[in-house]
């Protein structure tokens, strides 16, 4: 059953291919010969259900060739599903395969113009649609010159800025958020943002867990083709996460002596399918508040569900993270100015020597990564059962108001300069929260920076340059 805020709902959708042995099939199926025997099936989406109302804003994760484009693709209409039901309310705009409808030989202008034309503006819609996108991409005399001559930043702007250019009631994105350097990516963050809060609909695929936190407050994860797990993005983000580093390290591992480009983990369904379901299972303990050791540190730090990273290293174990106040008090909520104090308690699981780097990531609630704290090298001594303790002290708190989250991880091999060689006893991908309250509640400042206001002695002020008192240099 279909509501009216519904502006997306897939019922039993599977989309399937032929893998044909030989081109012989390819023709015999091509003329109406069909054998089913003959072909084998393979499922690019299998029994997908989902619904997505209107104004959601929804990311798609999953690996390359997990069935995320596959899906957008029968939203937008490109092909039709093989089985079941799709309902689609709305105008569907979608930046997916960058630069269709673009001819190298128009100047940027004419094909600015060309694209709009499409979409049935009034011509003081046009005129409008025009000058933002040409105020965005700041392409100055290019604009005139053919699109083949753009480079690729050029050129990704300049798509991203006709594709948001007219508020639709759906909007895609497939892989092309971030049109060419920093700033534009900025410029372009900022252009999502006052789309997506304008009550359209938005459907984001991204493998950069920054822009699904940023953009999208539900996620759907896609494994094979299957929604494998549905809820609130930090939560999705954090158990694809966790799924893709125990896939990296079983392809790294020295019980698994195969080079990854033959017969590894990674093609491997049934590795795949344990490693999954293992993660499944223990992010369902992690959000059920009646499972077993559903929270191992519910007395401590403000978790918001604990992501555990597998690793290679053995020996070492986060025990307990708890966040305190200058008396030592455990708190969730600190004032700007403050006293917060980070305390890692660390388990040795095995007796020995351990070389240790403390390490904590800061993130604001949209998943922005703010900064990074790495300890100098501690070497400590434990016997096996023996707690380790360190602290992160914040002497003053700058942060603005807002939710702030962090990872925590002990490493054992950590680099700054060349972090592809780290190796970690422990992670805790962003497990923890904790809230700032500043004076002014309103203030939306993201960090108070200690500045200094200056004045001239005794009060005396300087007298202003006027046309009369101005010093004239004549230059030779």
């Amino acid at each position: 059953m279909n509501l009216p805020d519904d502006a997306i709902v897939f019922q039993n959708v599977c989309k399937t291919y032929g893998l044909y042995t030989s081109k012989w099939q390819m023709v015999k199926e091509a003329l109406g010969f069909k054998n089913k025997k003959e072909v084998q099936q393979f499922f690019a989406l299998n029994n997908v259900n989902l619904t997505i109302k209107k104004g959601e804003r929804i990311g798609l994760v999953g690996r390359n060739g997990a069935g995320k484009s596959t899906l957008l693709k029968l939203i937008t209409g490109n092909f039709a599903q093989t089985s079941g039901t799709i309902v689609v309310n709305g105008q569907v705009q979608a930046l997916m395969n960058t630069g269709v409808g673009f001819h190298p030989e128009f100047t940027g202008l004419e094909n600015i113009k060309a694209s709009l034309l499409y979409n049935g503006l009034s011509k003081d819609q046009f005129d409008v649609a025009v000058e933002d996108i040409i105020d965005f991409v700041e392409l100055g005399d290019f604009l005139h010159q053919p699109l083949k001559v753009y480079s690729l930043g050029m050129q990704s702007r300049l798509f991203f800025a006709v594709a948001t250019a007219i508020q639709p009631e759906i909007l895609i994105i497939d892989e092309v958020l971030g049109a060419g350097d920093a700033y534009f990516s900025a410029k372009s963050a900022e252009r999502m943002k006052k789309l997506t809060n304008s009550g359209c609909t938005l459907i984001l695929v991204s493998h950069s867990a920054q822009q699904v936190l940023q953009f999208c407050d539900h996620a759907y994860w896609l494994e094979s083709g299957e929604i494998v797990m549905q809820g609130e993005a930090i939560d999705i983000i954090k158990a694809y996460e966790e799924y893709t580093k125990k896939l990296e390290n079983e392809a790294n591992s020295n019980s698994n002596p195969q080079p990854i480009q033959s017969k590894s983990v990674i093609q491997s369904k049934w590795l795949r399918d344990k490693l999954l379901n293992e993660v499944l299972m223990n992010h369902n303990v992690m959000n059920n508040p009646m499972g077993q050791n559903a929270n191992p540190f519910a007395d401590s730090a403000k978790q918001i569900g604990i992501s555990r990273w597998p690793s290679l290293e053995s020996g070492l174990k986060i025990e307990d993270i708890r966040v305190l106040d200058a008396s030592g008090n455990v708190i969730n909520q600190v004032g700007v100015n403050q006293t917060l104090d980070i305390e890692i308690s660390i388990l040795a699981e095995e007796t020995g020597q351990y070389d240790v780097y403390f390490v904590i990531l800061l993130f604001t609630e949209d998943g922005r990564w703010l900064t990074r704290h790495a300890s100098s090298l501690q070497q400590v001594k434990l016997k096996q059962g023996e707690i380790y303790t360190t602290h992160l002290q914040y002497e003053q708190v700058l942060l603005g108001n807002g939710k702030y989250m962090f990872s925590a991880a002990i490493y054992k091999i950590l680099d700054l300069k060349d972090l592809s060689n780290a190796r970690y006893y422990d992670l805790l991908s962003r497990s923890f929260e904790f809230k700032v309250v500043g004076e002014y509640l309103d203030d939306t400042t993201v960090f108070h920076h200690p500045a200094r206001w200056s004045s001239p002695a005794n009060g005396q002020s300087r007298p202003a340059v006027t046309a009369q008192n101005q010093t004239m240099i004549e230059v030779q």
